[in-house]
């Protein structure tokens, strides 16, 4: 079975797609970089200001292994608190690939995407 690709707008990356459990495909589209370094709480509302929501873990990866070309090697916002502390957030370093817990009020930068299913 071959995933049909959805029409991109432009300046737009596909991600991936995925299979959930209904057997439907829901489909990952970088829509933004922002370069600038914000509070995590400032980068939802950037997300969100252009139609999107912050990467999360899985989409972070994907995009150091495949379109690194998209971000800076830096530090990049997930949307995913950690586990052991709600002041602090999951960040991937885009420089050397590891991910890591960091407090929310840190500045970093983030990337938007959205999902859909077709």
């Amino acid at each position: 079975m071959q995933i049909q690709l959805p029409p991109l707008a432009e300046g737009e990356t596909y991600l991936f797609g995925r299979i959930d459990k209904n057997g439907d495909i829901e489909h990952t589209v970088v829509i933004a970089v922002n370069n600038e370094a914000l509070t995590r709480d400032e980068q939802r509302e950037w997300a969100k200001s252009v139609g999107g929501v912050l990467m999360n873990r899985v989409e972070a990866i994907e995009i150091y292994n495949e379109h690194r070309d998209l971000v800076e090697p830096r530090a990049y916002w997930t949307d995913e608190d950690v586990e052991w502390d709600s002041a602090y957030a999951w960040c991937q370093y885009f420089s050397y690939g590891n991910q890591d817990g960091i407090l929310k009020s840190a500045a970093l930068r983030a990337v938007a995407v959205r999902r859909f299913k077709n």
